[in-house]
């Protein structure tokens, strides 16, 4: 009875044409070797905790960082970015965007990195807000300054005349759901580690990655993403960029809370131990 079809939406900024350009072979494989070399410290610090730990869980995290790199092109979506198209070392192809090699390692390298360095200070030092907040600001500003010479070296561009605010072609909003995930994920991996699957089962934290960081990353994102794909106006993508700031801004401070929270637990837990013996 239903075996007809509606015809596709064709109006709103989602069918924005995006800049093509290119980027030289040389300047490819220049930036792959600097992310291989990220990748490398990123394994041995892992692989340095597993010896550690006498467990495999800081290499799966390795692992599965890299399993949700596949998430790049969705998220590039969201975003209006695009890569270098047009000649590309490719790496992974999806909704209509081409994501080059280097993007891969540099999952691994410059978020997996980070990733593990929070999870072990999780677990080695005392929780505090007071450290919590300025690391997701510190992310934040790291973003920027990473991305700035990666767009003027024209390896990434954010495009559209609905673009929302930009400093010096980068996106501030886009610094903010970054630092989020970076802090969310690493929260959750903390618990999950803690937790009878990353004692009993910890390689399952590898399928659990693309999960982690589309809800963290796309979550946060959503909301500007809503109105980028939708309106043509600026005023409106502008107002929910700073909706997303303020969410992913909200999602470290949830996530702060949660640490903060499963500390004084443990910390409770430890003296009535001490006082029973």
């Amino acid at each position: 009875m239903f075996n007809h079809f509606s015809e596709p939406v064709s109006t709103g900024a989602w069918f924005v044409e995006k800049p093509i350009f290119e980027q030289s072979i040389m300047m490819q494989v220049a930036i792959l070797a600097v992310m291989m070399v990220f990748v490398v410290i990123a394994i041995v610090y892992a692989a340095r905790l597993a010896r550690q730990e006498s467990s495999r869980f800081p290499l799966y995290i390795c692992i599965g960082i890299a399993l949700a790199a596949f998430y790049e092109p969705f998220g590039d979506l969201f975003a209006h970015v695009v890569y270098h198209e047009a000649n590309q070392i490719n790496f992974t192809s999806a909704f209509g965007f081409r994501v080059p090699l280097w993007v891969w390692p540099s999952y691994v390298g410059i978020f997996g990195l980070p990733v593990l360095i929070l999870v072990r200070k999780l677990e080695t030092s005392e929780f505090s807000m007071s450290w919590w907040m300025p690391v997701f600001f510190a992310g934040v500003i790291g973003g920027w300054l990473w991305e700035i010479p990666m767009i003027k070296l024209g390896y990434v561009e954010y495009y559209g005349a609905n673009a929302p605010f930009k400093l010096l072609g980068y996106p501030i909003w886009m610094g903010f759901a970054n630092g989020a995930t970076m802090l969310v994920v690493t929260t959750a991996v903390y618990f999950l580690k803690h937790s009878v699957v990353g004692r009993h089962y910890p390689f399952l934290i590898i399928p659990m990655f693309p999960m982690l960081l589309m809800a963290a990353n796309g979550g946060a994102a959503l909301p500007l993403a809503s109105a980028i794909n939708s309106s043509d106006s600026s005023a409106v993508v502008n107002i929910f960029a700073f909706v997303s700031m303020a969410a992913a801004t909200l999602y470290v401070w949830i996530c702060g809370q949660l640490l903060a929270a499963h500390g004084v637990q443990a910390r409770a837990g430890a003296n009535r131990e001490a006082r029973a013996v």
